[in-house]
């Protein structure tokens, strides 16, 4: 009897043995595949903020200055004498001229900026596609093999101070100019003429007296 239930606990053992080291296999194995199994979560690109003499200009209905954040799909909106810039660190950046409202969206590899009024300015690094677009669905592109530049400014009054995209004299603008300095010949050019008629009259002979 003594021998059957020794050879009995001994297989009892050996099957015991086995089945853990079966279940301890089975875990290192397991353990490999949960880890690249795991879900990767991409960062997300944030813009900053930078504002001229760090005046607040509104963004997305906001009051906002330099340091905010922006992300993407962010309408930023400039008024008269305002002006901002959105760095996209790996990207590149937009700047934001006076009297602008424009929204800014990017990703890994785009950086774009629908502008809805004023002027913009897109700087787009290497291996960056830069886009510039407008509500009326005109769309440039810069070339991501090298940094590109795309802008839509013009020396209007709305984007620049007052009288200074104007020109001409005092910022009158150049047709008042003409007329100033039109007028100025014609005041300088009086005295001469009535001097001239004054000698005529009187030596009409032209001979010495």
């Amino acid at each position: 009897m003594n021998l059957k239930r020794r050879k009995a606990s001994t297989a009892i053992a050996a099957l015991l043995l086995f089945s853990i080291s079966q279940i301890g296999l089975q875990v290192g194995f397991a353990e490999p595949n949960s880890t690249k199994s795991a879900p990767v979560i991409p960062q997300q690109i944030v813009g900053r903020l930078t504002t001229k003499n760090n005046q607040p200009i509104t963004v997305n209905g906001q009051s906002a200055s330099s340091g905010a954040s922006i992300v993407s799909g962010t309408t930023l909106e400039t008024g008269a004498g305002q002006s901002a810039t959105v760095t996209v660190g790996p990207l590149g950046s937009v700047e934001i001229l006076p009297n602008t409202k424009v929204v800014v969206t990017f990703e890994t590899g785009n950086l774009k900026a629908l502008v809805i009024s004023g002027c913009v300015v897109v700087n787009a690094h290497k291996n960056t596609t830069g886009e510039l677009a407008t509500e009326q669905g005109s769309s440039n592109k810069t070339d991501p093999a090298k940094e590109g530049k795309l802008e839509n400014c013009a020396p209007t009054a709305a984007t620049y101070p007052t009288g200074a995209a104007q020109g001409g004299l005092f910022g009158l603008g150049w047709p008042a100019t003409v007329a100033i300095i039109a007028a100025g010949t014609a005041a300088g050019l009086t005295p001469l003429f009535f001097q001239e008629n004054t000698n005529v009259q009187t030596n009409p002979s032209g001979a010495r007296p």
